[in-house]
């Protein structure tokens, strides 16, 4: 008797245990079920928003003309809403222009069917998100560096005035229109050898008009051409890597020359190399103090520099921006005040005649303030400051910082000479405070191999030191890295797509 009660009792437990063992389990399960469904409404909710975002930055891009604005946001919203269009169901998908013509609403729907919540009545998340974007109205004061490196920042030193420096003579590739070539292909061999060109004339000249005119410089009947009376070597050219010298022109189209010559910068022999056909003979370069409207070039990255500028103007629309120009060296110039007239401003980049003097970035950085502030200034606009120099700061007005002494266009007292004297670039740190406390951004472009990064960051961080993006190379940071003339059209489009529009909700 005792052993049968004993054996029901354990019979029941485990029958309680089962049941309450499946309870818990659909319990387990509906709560798995559940986090699934509700994950999906997570995961759908966020990607819309985020999708009907880079729709609205992207069509704000095109504005005002909406038929482009709404094709692009369409192809934004397809590439970032993948799992909305694979998942969902009544996917919509609008894009509204409010009146001002300068903004958009991208607003986007669609139904997420449950898995497991369906059992419960819930079959469907509906999930909506909006993104509000604006063509922002600009004012923008392109601040251009023309200082004396502009001139030959691209070209190859070939000689030191002395043994330590500074370098004398640059070989470039001459203005374009009497740019010289290869016409029959050179050889690795030889060491005395007669080459075939396109033209000797600029290289046979005993004109002093001629040198002018051709290289920029007039030193009297300098034959073969001659960079500096008793410093460059005499007939230098170079071809690819090569330097040779020209020690006869016996005609038109042929000279000799003896090959694999020094380079006297780097202190290296050059190498005997073959050259093709098409190869440039570069020369010794011209002297950009010495030039004028009618020798104007080529200059590099200075042509280079002023074409990319005249690009940037073209990313903005007339009709609601306005745009206004100062260039600087050791002094500098505010060539145009804000204007919506960008043809004007672009005329004003080709009259400005030659690249020449030090680097007086401070006043760039005040003559783009008073650009900023000046006439044409309005209340509803962002104000933007795009400062493109290739060097560090050398040059400075006054013998100390004053800030009476860049709230004008003129400079007096100037100071400085060497790069990176410290009290040019603390001057150039206070104008940049200066602006940024006037509600100015300022967007810093550094071209070429010696642009200092770490200055340029800072400039752009608003002149205070280790704060901001740039210095802790953080996103939003304002600074562009043009390592030569072909990065720069990049540089300047990052600058436009960043400055043009903004998300307003």
């Amino acid at each position: 008797m005792l052993r049968r009660i004993f054996r029901s009792s354990h019979a029941s437990a485990h029958g309680q245990a089962l049941v309450l063992f499946a309870a818990g389990l659909i319990g387990f399960l509906g709560l798995v079920g559940m986090s699934v469904d509700v994950g999906r409404y997570v995961w759908a909710r966020t990607q819309m928003q985020a999708a009907v975002d880079a729709a609205a930055l992207a069509a704000a891009q095109s504005m005002p003309d909406t038929s482009m604005a709404t094709s692009k946001a369409g192809e934004y919203w397809t590439d970032n809403s993948s799992f909305i269009q694979a998942a969902g169901e009544n996917v919509a998908f609008s894009v509204t222009f409010p009146p001002g013509n300068k903004a958009l609403r991208v607003e986007g729907q669609a139904d997420i069917p449950t898995f497991f919540l369906r059992f419960v009545g819930i079959a469907r998340w509906h999930v909506t998100a909006e993104g509000e974007a604006a063509s922002q109205v600009l004012d923008i004061g392109l601040v251009l560096d023309i200082s004396g490196s502009m001139c030959w920042g691209n070209y190859t030193p070939a000689d030191r005035v002395s043994a330590t420096g500074p370098f004398g003579p640059q070989v470039g590739p001459g203005r374009t229109a009497d740019a010289v070539q290869l016409t029959a292909a050179v050889p690795a061999g030889g060491t005395s050898i007669t080459i075939t060109v396109n033209s000797t004339a600029i290289f046979n000249s005993t004109s002093a008009t001629q040198n002018q005119a051709k290289f920029g410089w007039n030193m009297g009947t300098q034959r073969y051409f001659q960079y500096l009376p008793g410093n460059g070597r005499r007939g230098l050219i170079k071809i690819d890597g090569e330097y040779f010298l020209i020690t006869a022109i016996p005609s038109a189209t042929t000279m000799t020359v003896t090959r694999a010559q020094r380079d006297n910068f780097l202190g290296v022999n050059t190498v005997a190399a073959a050259h093709a056909v098409g190869a440039g003979v570069w020369s010794q370069h011209a002297n950009c103090s010495l030039s004028g409207p009618s020798v104007n070039g080529p200059y590099e990255p200075y042509d280079g520099s002023m074409v990319d500028a005249q690009y940037f103007t073209t990313l903005f629309n007339p009709a609601y921006d306005k745009i206004g120009l100062a260039s600087f060296s050791g002094a500098g110039n505010i060539r145009r005040g804000l204007t919506s007239n960008f043809s004007q401003v672009r005329g004003d980049m080709d009259a400005i005649s030659n690249p020449d003097g030090g680097t007086n970035s401070a006043f760039g950085l005040a003559l783009g303030r008073q650009v900023l502030d000046g006439a044409g200034k309005r209340a509803n606009a962002v104000r933007v400051m795009v400062f493109l120099t290739d060097g560090l700061a050398n040059s400075y007005c006054g013998s100390a910082y004053s800030a009476a002494n860049y709230n004008a266009p003129s400079c007096p007292g100037q100071g400085g000479g060497s790069d990176g004297n410290a009290s040019a670039v603390n001057a150039a740190y206070a104008e940049a405070q200066r602006a940024v406390s006037g509600e100015i951004q300022i967007y810093t472009i550094g071209l070429g191999p010696f642009a200092n990064d770490a200055f340029l960051k800072r400039l752009a961080d608003g002149g205070v030191a280790g704060v901001g993006p740039c210095q802790q190379n953080q996103q939003g940071c304002r600074f562009f890295k043009a390592p030569s003339v072909a990065d720069l059209d990049g540089a300047f489009k990052s600058i436009a797509e960043q400055t043009h529009i903004a998300l307003t909700r």
